[in-house]
């Protein structure tokens, strides 16, 4: 992007002609002629050449000439200016293509029949086109194969050394984990400093090889392009909404492909700010759970102590009977239900209306409790918004960026280079305050390690530093001087002195990180995990609306508080009305006109307000034996709450049991009936993404065995109790919510929604802010001197990941506790060394391995695995606004075993 025009999205580059091909053209000075001549409509060769990344010049085939000049000129890196007279056709340009063509091929293997990219090949494709039929002096390289990579592997022999592999991976992913290096008498591409290449496996350098140069491993000399099927659809890993393409063959799953190739470098660069059209590790690599031979394929009903297959129409009916017996003699409060955010927008709206209609109760909700519900919850009090007011675009295009709280790289990879671009190409000033070194904290322009668990006093002091400074906008304060009085009164008694102490950040950066946020014509704000994962979330979340708020970022174009979202459809299932607390449309279930709506569509009464309950009181209910039947429908929650929840207790007392998803759990194994139910990849649907855009998930495969789409056995579920349900297809689930939520699926766009603060702060607003500035008194020394904190690595995501082997093979679950260096030599610990790990809830022996990413003073372990039992360590704290439980940190003592 080095020749874009203007860094700033605010101001235009000065508007030239030029001549092309004997027509006048409009252009932006500055900008690559390439460009320039794609934007006319006419593609000439390039095969080191994409939008998304800066001109390299190598290859030769972007030739064309340029009047004045006697010899052509490469049009990727030479600049548009005004009246430039350019030709771009010719017999003499055909001719120089041709032999550049030549040239690569000269030291190119024919080895086509066997190379992965034939049929898929750009120097293959010129070659055709300009009619090379004879090589004279070629000669081969005879570069062993590079196979150290655990997915992909470099064949240097098919190299052409365009370094689009190098450039995806420096300008725009800003990794920078590949290089040239000469060897044998050749150019050749390979890991920085010639070692086995350790990455985020992204795969983009696979992605825009335009030859067979980078393969890979896991689909090696198992296809040819033309015998797969392709089919777009969105990635199931996180929130980011990504769209790739599933290509099949035979009913298997082969590989994973994007948009972003070599065929699709033509284009315009600001849309770049939508995304560049690449995937992650997880995306491109974790897809072989898709056809595990782990895959529940049948039914399985409890006889004894065994689970049993059993045929479908035999356990409908047994199980139908079982709820129909449970409703009958307890009723309906004695069931429950919890749906994962991985389910569809159409599954996840049958969900809750199977839970209110079929069986009756409001006690049901889904996996956005663990964290998203705060920023929801909070959001929606504050400014009428139930979801984040900033698209990507949005986001690469701020000047101010504010991460806190947030691993993003880790647990959102395509946002994270959102990111990365609003620092490259718009000089954006990124601040983070994290209490590990991250991955973008080390790119950030202002990187800040804070004391584990202060993320909230961080925020009092921006705040406070905000006013004291007088950086508060004006007209956002003047229109509502009672709040604004009722915010100074309530941080009056915050002291930055205090807060640095309490925090390990610096006074002088409270008031200047204050500065850069409010003086900013573009600042976002984007909390995470740090903050609605841990205790006080809502509150935190409140306090960044706050700060947004006094420095008039709230409503401005391009400013906002935002998240993320850890599962594709958490925003879906909030959207949807899986949560106690909404219906569809995020309707409150105890607005009457929204109970009048809604019982009327769907022609059933409702179960009764204040009746509801969410995650962690359904779990309590059950312990305590009121409810007695719960249905969970891909959720997993004796692996993912700690012991001090009592989950087993809790799912050990129910009657019945029903567990409904693609692999046997370790809830599963406890139930009375566990369903087979379908993964994205077998079914139709759609997913609501982190920035609010719905996108389509389409069926690419068949079902595996007898399993099911999680929509068909609801309908069947639920006309078993005496709905009339007529789905026929997903498509029939979204007519009904289109009429009940008219503009919802918005094609792919994000709905751009507008905050409206105004309700907030002119009602209560003064009667609840001292509350949540409160200083808590001085603590002493904790009494243990480690901060243990559980979290996401960028290869996994929950425990779906830890089914697919590709994602294994690059994270292996180590069992490990990872730990700074500096802690591990001053306990005198190695590498492998057992220690026994101890919080106020147990202790447990687990090995120790160093991590560079790790801060002083704190630990980490994975929350993909249980084994050993690290989480069973942690606390939970329920937030008692939300129900969102928190229970990712705690503090340990670390002693040699």
């Amino acid at each position: 992007m080095g020749l874009k025009p203007a860094t700033n999205p605010d101001v235009e580059a000065a508007t030239i002609e030029l001549s092309i091909d004997g027509k006048s053209v409009t252009a932006k000075s500055g900008v690559s002629l390439y460009d320039v001549i794609s934007m006319t409509g006419k593609i000439i060769p390039a095969m080191c050449y994409h939008y998304t990344f800066d001109p390299f010049g190598s290859c030769g085939m972007c030739l064309v000439m340029q009047e004045g000049k006697k010899a052509p000129v490469r049009s990727c890196t030479a600049k548009a200016a005004a009246g430039m007279v350019i030709r771009t056709e010719g017999e003499d340009l055909f001719l120089a293509r041709k032999k550049a063509v030549e040239k690569h091929l000269s030291v190119h293997p024919l080895d086509c029949p066997v190379c992965d990219a034939d049929g898929h090949c750009e120097l293959q494709d010129m070659a055709f086109q300009h009619g090379v039929t004879n090589l004279a002096n070629a000669k081969q390289k005879f570069i062993p194969e590079d196979t150290r990579s655990p997915v992909l592997d470099f064949n240097m022999n098919r190299c052409i050394a365009c370094a689009e592999c190098i450039n995806v991976c420096k300008d725009v992913l800003m990794i920078d984990a590949l290089q040239f290096m000469k060897k044998g008498g050749f150019n050749q591409v390979v890991a920085k400093g010639d070692l086995a290449l350790d990455c985020e496996f992204c795969g983009d350098c696979l992605a825009v090889c335009p030859v067979g140069a980078i393969t890979n491993k896991f689909s090696k000399y198992l296809y040819k392009p033309w015998q797969m099927k392709k089919t777009t659809t969105t990635c199931n890993y996180c929130g980011d909404g990504c769209q790739l393409y599933l290509e099949t063959k035979d009913e298997e799953v082969v590989r994973v492909t994007s948009p972003l190739s070599w065929k699709n470098k033509w284009g315009d660069r600001s849309e770049t700010a939508k995304g560049h059209g690449g995937i992650c590790v997880r995306g491109r690599f974790g897809f072989e759970y898709l056809d595990s031979k782990g895959r529940l394929t049948q039914p399985l009903v409890r006889q004894g102590s065994q689970l049993v297959q059993r045929p479908w129409l035999e356990t409908m009916h047994q199980l139908v009977d079982r709820f129909v017996e449970i409703k009958d003699k307890y009723g309906a409060d004695a069931i429950g239900g919890l749906v994962t955010a991985r389910c569809t927008n159409e599954e996840l709206y049958l969900f809750q209306k199977l839970m209110r209609t079929g069986f009756g109760t409001n006690q049901l909700d889904s996996s956005a409790r663990y964290g998203h519900m705060n920023f929801v919850l909070a959001s929606k009090h504050a400014v009428g918004l139930g979801r984040t007011p900033n698209d990507w675009e949005d986001l690469t295009k701020a000047k101010a960026i504010i991460l806190i709280g947030s691993n993003i790289t880790e647990t959102n990879p395509l946002t994270a280079v959102r990111i990365k671009e609003a620092m490259r190409v718009y000089k954006a000033q990124v601040v983070t305050f994290d209490s590990a070194l991250t991955n973008i904290a080390k790119l950030a322009s202002h990187p800040f390690l804070i004391k584990p668990g202060t993320e909230g006093m961080v925020i009092d002091g921006l705040v406070k530093a905000t006013i004291d400074q007088n950086l508060v906008d004006e007209e956002a304060v003047g229109k509502y001087p009672q709040a604004f009085e009722a915010l100074k009164d309530a941080v009056a008694n915050v002291s930055l002195e205090r807060l640095a102490g309490q925090t390990g950040f610096p006074i002088d950066a409270f008031r200047e990180i204050a500065a850069i946020f409010a003086e900013s014509s573009r600042s976002i704000i984007l909390c995470a995990e740090g903050i609605v994962r841990r205790t006080n979330g809502y509150q935190n979340v409140l306090k960044l609306m706050d700060l947004a708020w006094i420095t008039g970022k709230l409503g401005r174009a391009g400013c906002g508080v935002n998240t993320v979202t850890e599962e594709p459809n958490e925003q879906g299932a909030v959207d949807m009305g899986a949560a106690p607390e909404f219906f569809p449309g995020q309707a409150r279930f105890d607005d009457p006109g929204a109970r009048d709506r809604f019982a009327k569509a769907w022609e059933a009464s409702l179960p009764p307000v204040g009746s509801g309950a969410h995650l962690i009181e359904i779990l309590r209910r059950c312990k305590s034996g009121q409810i007695k039947a719960l249905y969970i429908l891909g959720e997993n929650p004796l692996a993912t709450l700690p012991a001090s929840m009592e989950v087993r207790a809790a799912l050990e007392r129910l009657e019945l049991l029903v567990v409904q998803d693609p692999f046997l759990t370790d809830t599963g194994k406890l139930a009375h009936f566990v369903l087979p139910a379908c993964t994205y990849a077998e079914k139709e649907g759609t997913f609501t993404n982190l920035e609010g855009r719905v996108l389509r998930v389409r069926q690419a495969m068949d079902p595996r065995g007898e399993s099911l789409p999680d929509w068909y056995i609801m309908t069947a579920l639920a006309n078993a109790m005496g709905c009339r349900w007529e789905y026929q297809s997903a498509n029939d689930i979204q007519a009904e919510i289109m009429k009940l939520l008219p503009g919802y699926y918005n094609l792919g766009q994000p709905r751009k929604v507008v905050p409206s603060p105004d309700p907030y702060l002119s009602n209560g607003y003064a009667a609840e802010v001292k509350a949540r500035y409160q200083q808590a008194p001085l603590s002493g020394e904790h009494a243990r001197p480690f901060c243990l904190l559980m979290g996401q690595l960028l290869v996994h995501s929950g425990k779906l990941s830890t089914q697919a082997p590709g994602l294994i093979k690059i994270a292996p679950n180590t069992g490990k506790l990872r730990m700074n260096i500096r802690d591990m030599e001053g306990l005198g610990l190695q590498d492998g060394t057992k220690v026994r790990l101890t919080s106020d809830r147990g202790s447990l022996q687990i090995g120790v391995q160093s991590d560079q990413s790790i801060a002083p003073g704190t630990c980490f372990f994975p929350e993909h695995f249980n084994e050993p039992p690290v989480k069973d360590l942690m606390p939970v704290s329920v937030d008692a606004t939300t129900g969102v439980p928190s229970f990712k940190q705690i503090w340990v003592s670390v002693e040699q075993a």
